[in-house]
């Protein structure tokens, strides 16, 4: 007989002495069988994967050998051991009440409870209990699987998602549950709400396009067709619109997940507006630098032809004293040097308003300045 089958045969007839209710079974075990049955004694008790046990006035009288394997005891150990004695004492009320519901026909389902093995290691044990008669006398025949190893995946996943559930609610960045096709937003954390300036039942149940998160829609089409073709993205530059209108920058990473019955993503967000704005400051700065830089060379490499210009306007304006244009000539030069001291000496800018919108550097304004003011 394969294990299977054997599992099949033995829970088919604990479910068929289940069934009966409160009519007793007979079960002689001297002849083999069972109620004149055909099932053989040896392959559905003793080699059941199942273990099964009989309890009489109180005390075990029969545990067939997976029974003693999930507890540890000899067989000569476990007869006439009370029951109570291998239950956990704060599961022992528990198990006698719904042992006695099931034995009067009060319950159907089997009972999880924790067992102490010979060595001292708790167990989970599902059980079912009924009623036969045993050697002529009223008994109780009961089933005792060992369910240890699903209690502690259990226990693990239970684990696993309250680790994930702290992390969610206590993460300072974004993090966000939304179906992957139309960014339906599934849940949002707290860091989510404070930046963008929703609340939870504004954006719970809408999609992106509907708040309008994305400044760039078309990033997210193809941030989308990516997730598809990956599953994956990882720390992409993206904008995001608060509900104030504001433009905050963000570093966007998603993976696709199994939500359900749908495809959904999980995304986190990071806020990067200060980074950015530093860093195009920064850019700024070194631009501003650059320029000044050029300025001043420019200044330098001025002078030299100023002076000689100076030098001859000044010959030109002694032979002809009282030249008008002379003397224009000679104010324009003045004006281009006062130009160039000026340029030479700013090291911060200050702008003013040009032609169609643009702006320029305001030399005067700009020269006046000085570090620190």
């Amino acid at each position: 007989m394969k294990p299977k089958d054997t599992v099949k045969d033995a829970l088919a007839f604990i479910n068929e002495l289940a069934e009966k209710g409160k009519k007793p079974l007979a079960l002689d075990l001297t002849a083999d069988r069972l109620n004149g049955g055909t099932r053989s004694f040896t392959d559905i008790f003793i080699n059941s994967p199942i273990g099964i046990y009989i309890v009489q006035e109180g005390k075990l009288k029969y545990v067939n050998p997976e029974f003693q394997e999930t507890s540890g005891y000899y067989e000569e150990e476990l007869l006439d051991m009370s029951p109570e004695q291998i239950v956990h004492p704060d599961d022992w009320e528990m198990v006698r009440e719904n042992a006695i519901k099931m034995l009067k026909g009060e319950r159907s389902a089997p009972y999880l409870y924790r067992a102490i093995d010979r060595t001292g290691d708790i167990k989970w044990i599902i059980e079912s209990v009924t009623s036969i008669h045993f050697r002529g006398k009223r008994a109780t025949l009961g089933y005792f699987m060992d369910n240890t190893e699903g209690e502690r995946a259990k226990e693990a996943l239970r684990l696993s998602e309250e680790k994930f559930a702290k992390a969610f609610r206590s993460s300072p960045d974004w993090v966000v549950i939304s179906t992957l096709e139309d960014g339906f937003y599934i849940d949002v954390n707290e860091a989510f709400l404070n930046t963008t300036g929703y609340t939870k039942e504004e954006v719970i149940g809408r999609t992106s396009n509907e708040l309008g998160i994305w400044a760039e829609p078309q990033e997210r089409d193809r941030i989308i067709k990516t997730l598809h073709e990956t599953g994956v993205v990882r720390d992409v530059e993206v904008k995001f619109r608060m509900k104030s209108g504001e433009i905050r920058h963000m570093l966007w990473s998603a993976e696709v997940i199994d939500y359900g019955d749908e495809k959904c993503l999980i995304a986190m967000t990071r806020d990067i507006t200060s980074r950015k704005q530093a860093e195009q400051e920064r850019l700024r700065r070194e631009k501003v630098q650059g320029v000044l830089e050029t300025a001043g060379a420019a200044c330098h490499e001025l002078n030299q032809p100023l002076q000689f210009a100076f030098y001859l306007l000044t010959e030109i304006e002694e032979k002809n004293p009282g030249n008008e244009a002379v003397k224009e000539l000679k104010k324009q030069l003045i004006r281009m040097k006062e130009i160039t001291n000026k340029l030479d000496s700013i090291t911060t800018y200050e702008t003013t308003d040009y032609i169609q919108g643009q702006k320029i550097i305001d030399i005067s304004r700009a020269s006046e300045k000085t570090p620190g003011t």
